[in-house]
Order: C-alpha cells, then sequence, then structure tokens
C-alpha cells in the first residue's frame, strides 16, 4: 500500500482498537483523562453519519486478569463491541484468562466472529481462524480477508487456560492459509499479538498481507504508520485510549491501494455515548449486586502489623490531622459514592485505605476510619507507631504517590506542583523526592 496520493473520499476505513486490559472507561478522577467506550462510540457514530463506510477490528486483550470483576467486564466490552457493530475480535493471550468455553459463550452471544489462526486444542484449532468480510462500494464489492494469530511468546497463557491447548507457529499456520486467502480476498488483514520486530517478519514472509495490526501491551501506539514492502503496520495502543483509522482506496479493486492514516486520541473533547454510558451504568450495577468488595481477597501485609485509621493519628497530631480535612484526599471516597462507584474494586484502590490487604478498608460501614486516601496511604501502616511512637515512621517519598497518581489515572500529575498542596508541619521534616 502507498500514501493517499488523491483526496478522493475512501472507498472504506478500517478502524482498529484492542488492548483494553479492562479499561472500559475513564475513572473521572481528574482532567485530561483519555480513551472509554462511550467516547470511542460517539466517535464511531459521528464517522458512520458523516459518509464513512468503516471495517472495525479488535486486537483482543479486552481484559487484564482471571478475577470476577473482569469477566463482568468482558460481559460489558464485548456487549459493546456487538453494539458498535465490530467485524472480527482476534482472541489475545489475557482473554484467555476467561476460559475457552466462556470466550465461545461470549462470541455466540455477541454474534461477533472470534478469530485465532494459531490456538489449538490437540490438533483442533479452537477459534475460526479467519473471517470473510464483503465491503459494499458503489459499483462493486471487495472481499476483505481478517486473519488472527498469537505470538508463541504468549504461550503460557494458552498452557494456564488448559494443558492440551497450545501456540503453534504463526508462520507455520500462515504458510498455508495466505495464499489461499490472497487468490480469494482484495485485502488481506493480519490481527497479530506480537511484538513489532515479530509483525515485520511476518510482513517480510507473506507480502500478499496488506494490513498488520500489532500488540504486544507493550509497544506505544504508533503515530506513523511502519511500512514493510508493501505492508502497512499498526498499533492503536493500549487501554483504550486511541482509535487507529485507515483510509483505503482500492482504485477498483486493484492491489496496490491508496491508504491514509490517523490515530485518533479519545480526549474529553468527545461527548459519551449514551448507550455505552447505560451499559456502564449496569456495569456498577452487577458490581454492587454481587458485592465483590466483600469477597476481595486481603493480602497479608509485607510491613506487619496493621492498619489504625485516621481518627487514630488525630490523638497525637491534631493540627496535621486538621490541615489533612481540608484536602481533596479527605473525601476522596464520597466522591466515589457521588459518581456510583463506590461498588469498583478498582476505584476502591486508590481511594481508601488499605483495600485489598488484611485491616485494610473493607466497606463503609465496616470499616469508616479506613473511608478516604488518608495518613496511611502516605505514611504507611500505623498500628505499630500506634502502639510505639518513635521517630522513624512515616517517610514520604514520590513513589508513594505514583502508586495511584498514574498516567491513566492522573495524567496531569506533576509531583512538584501537586505535593505542596497536601504538605504539613510532619511532612516539611520527612517528606524526600
Amino acid at each position: 500500500m502507498r500514501p493517499a496520493a488523491t483526496e478522493s473520499p475512501p472507498d472504506f476505513t478500517l478502524v482498529v482498537s484492542g488492548q483494553e486490559l479492562g479499561y472500559l472507561e475513564p475513572c473521572g478522577c481528574a482532567e485530561g483523562q483519555i480513551g472509554g467506550f462511550p467516547r470511542r462510540d460517539s466517535m464511531l457514530l459521528q464517522l458512520t453519519s458523516g459518509g464513512k463506510n468503516l471495517l472495525r477490528v479488535a486486537n483482543g486483550n479486552l481484559i487484564s486478569d482471571a478475577r470476577r470483576q473482569s469477566e463482568l467486564k468482558a460481559e460489558i466490552g464485548f456487549t459493546a463491541l456487538k453494539e458498535m457493530e465490530y467485524a472480527a475480535f482476534n482472541v489475545g493471550p489475557r482473554d484467555l484468562l476467561l476460559g475457552i468455553e466462556q470466550l465461545k459463550y461470549f462470541s455466540n452471544t455477541s454474534g461477533i466472529p472470534f478469530l485465532s489462526a494459531n490456538l489449538f486444542q490437540g490438533e483442533e484449532g479452537v477459534f475460526q481462524p479467519f473471517v470473510l468480510h464483503r465491503v459494499h462500494l458503489e459499483d462493486l464489492q471487495e472481499q476483505v480477508a481478517i486473519v488472527g494469530v498469537i505470538s508463541q511468546q504468549f504461550e503460557i497463557y494458552a498452557e494456564n487456560a488448559s494443558a492440551d491447548l497450545m501456540l503453534k507457529a504463526p508462520e507455520d499456520v500462515l504458510r498455508e492459509l495466505i495464499p489461499q486467502l490472497s487468490s480469494e480476498c482484495e485485502f488481506i488483514v493480519l490481527l497479530a499479538h506480537a511484538a513489532i520486530d515479530e509483525a515485520k517478519a511476518l510482513a517480510k514472509a507473506f507480502p500478499q498481507i496488506d494490513i498488520i495490526i500489532v500488540g504486544d501491551e507493550q509497544s506505544e501506539a504508533l503515530r506513523e504508520p511502519i511500512s514493510v514492502g508493501d505492508t502497512v503496520l499498526l498499533n492503536p495502543g493500549i487501554k483504550g485510549k486511541a482509535l487507529g483509522m485507515l483510509d483505503i482506496r482500492s482504485d477498483k479493486g486493484k492491489k496496490n491501494a491508496d491508504s491514509h492514516f490517523q490515530l485518533l486520541t479519545l480526549s474529553e473533547r468527545i461527548p459519551d455515548s449514551p448507550r455505552m454510558m447505560d451499559l456502564l451504568l449496569m456495569y456498577q450495577q452487577m458490581l454492587a449486586a454481587e458485592n465483590l468488595t466483600a469477597d476481595i481477597q486481603q493480602e497479608p501485609l509485607s510491613t506487619g502489623g496493621m492498619y489504625a485509621g485516621n481518627a487514630s493519628c488525630k490523638t497525637c497530631h491534631p493540627s496535621e490531622y486538621a490541615s489533612w480535612k481540608k484536602t481533596k484526599h479527605s473525601h476522596a471516597y464520597h466522591t466515589l459514592v457521588e459518581k456510583g462507584h463506590e461498588n469498583d474494586p478498582d476505584c476502591l484502590t486508590c481511594h481508601t485505605v488499605g483495600f485489598g490487604f488484611q485491616t485494610g478498608f473493607i466497606s463503609e460501614p465496616q470499616t469508616p476510619t479506613l473511608a478516604d486516601v488518608g495518613c496511611e496511604n502516605c505514611h504507611g501502616v500505623g498500628g505499630n507507631h500506634v502502639k510505639n511512637p518513635k521517630p522513624g515512621y512515616g517517610k514520604v517519598t514520590k513513589a508513594n504517590c505514583l502508586t495511584c497518581h498514574t498516567s491513566e489515572n492522573s495524567p496531569n500529575f506533576d509531583y512538584d506542583a501537586y505535593f505542596p498542596k497536601i504538605l504539613h508541619e510532619v511532612m516539611r521534616t520527612v517528606a524526600t523526592e
């Protein structure tokens, strides 16, 4: 494929996404957050209403882990992809954490073809290797083959999912598949869970492939495509922050097509789609109904001791407690209540003290003094210090802040600018860069 030489309308636009890793929407804790299904849906609806002929494909890894919460995310996520009319979903290594039967169930209920050309159970392929999609143009139809593979570097995910699952080498299955598809289709799109270098090697080995969508959880989004011969490599990035859009002008079926690529960041300027917001409200209701917060496994504290709660600190540090009460940290839990996210384990981790750890936050009725971002979020587990107050406890470092102030949750976070806003006298003497 070569760069677009004209401004004529594209025959169709390939929309690529994937690697959400459990991020269905921005948490809403700070300005500048990007991504999310509601904005994605609004963008797709806008493009469709503007006359774009869209072919939507997902490169998998919708979830990140094997928790029950991830199963609920998958249920909502695949419903969302169905409503957004995705044509194919390449099963990712992390998706295998759901189990094969659960994935097949989601494929059946969503109606979306789940792909994997090199995932085998014994001698049988687990999912269909490809799907053919017809693009309807004014005076002709073009057939696009969409193929999915997983690099063998992710073999451990297959082994953990089932002892009889295996990943064959992608090049071995493609060697048989690509010549067949090349004779039947105008375009071949490969969805590949693989690193850039492996994708480049596949492009060299199979020049019949027109487009390779790359995703390996580590690689940054590509703002410009990488060309290997006539094959174009795209990577829309991780956590659903952007959509990749490739406008394709096929010159009435000729193989050497013009193309134009955009990486569209899903910023807060894009409105939320009401139907996706309804789905995400349903997700929060599901979390509440299952009371997942009560079932979270509490990990032992590596430091020993136990959480003491903010009230325990107030006795000896009244002025510091008073200054904390003036910060946003002191009502962090109640921002979740206002948003209806107080039953979301993903949110509670950074809006309470010690959630997910022994003696940490469980619920507001059970552990009210551990609600909000409190003393022990910054200074560490305080039970031993309460029993035996002495110097040496409570050193605060930048790393404490970065646990929650990540690029996703707090994209504009500047430690040097933010830290003074929460500073009180004790911290002036113990804080370090």
